[in-house]
C-alpha cells in the first residue's frame, strides 16, 4: 500500500491534468473551426485522444509501481514505458493509413499532454516567482 498523502495528491494532480487536457482539446478543436481548417479536426482529436489514453496508462503504471517493492517497480516501469511507446507509435501508424486523418494534425494532438504539462510547469514557476518577489534573504554587499 502507498501512503494516503501520496494517493490523495496523485488523484488531485491526475484530475487536474485531465481537466487541462479537456480544455486543451476544446481549444484546439475550436481553433480549427474558427480558422476554417475543419479537415484537421479528426487528426487533432485522434492525437489528442491518444495523448489522453497515454496519460491514463502512465497514471495506472505509477499507481501500480508505488505499491510494488523497489525492484519490481523498476521492472514494471520499464515494461510500462514499452507499452506506452508502442501505443503512441500505433496511433501514428493509424493516422497514416486512415485517409481522413491528417498525419501532422495527429502528431500535434499526440503532443497535447506534453503541451499541457509544459504550460502547467511555466505557470507553477511564474506563480512561485511572483509569490517570492522581495523575500530574498540575501544581503547586498553595500552595508
Amino acid at each position: 500500500m502507498f501512503k494516503a498523502g501520496f494517493a490523495d495528491n496523485f488523484a488531485v494532480q491526475m484530475r487536474r491534468t485531465l481537466a487541462h487536457l479537456a480544455v486543451w482539446g476544446l481549444f484546439i478543436t475550436f481553433g480549427a473551426l474558427v480558422s476554417g481548417k475543419v479537415f484537421i479536426i479528426p487528426g487533432l482529436l485522434t492525437g489528442w485522444l491518444g495523448s489522453v489514453i497515454y496519460f491514463l496508462l502512465m497514471c495506472r503504471r505509477v499507481k501500480k509501481s508505488a505499491e510494488l517493492p523497489h525492484a519490481q517497480a523498476i521492472a514494471s516501469m520499464r515494461a510500462g514505458w514499452l507499452i506506452r511507446f508502442s501505443f503512441a507509435i500505433s496511433m501514428l501508424v493509424l493516422s497514416v493509413h486512415v485517409p481522413w486523418i491528417d498525419f501532422w494534425a495527429a502528431v500535434v494532438g499526440l503532443f497535447s499532454l506534453h503541451i499541457v504539462l509544459m504550460v502547467n510547469a511555466v505557470i507553477t514557476v511564474i506563480s512561485g516567482l511572483i509569490a517570492n518577489v522581495g523575500k530574498s534573504n540575501l544581503k547586498s554587499g553595500r552595508e
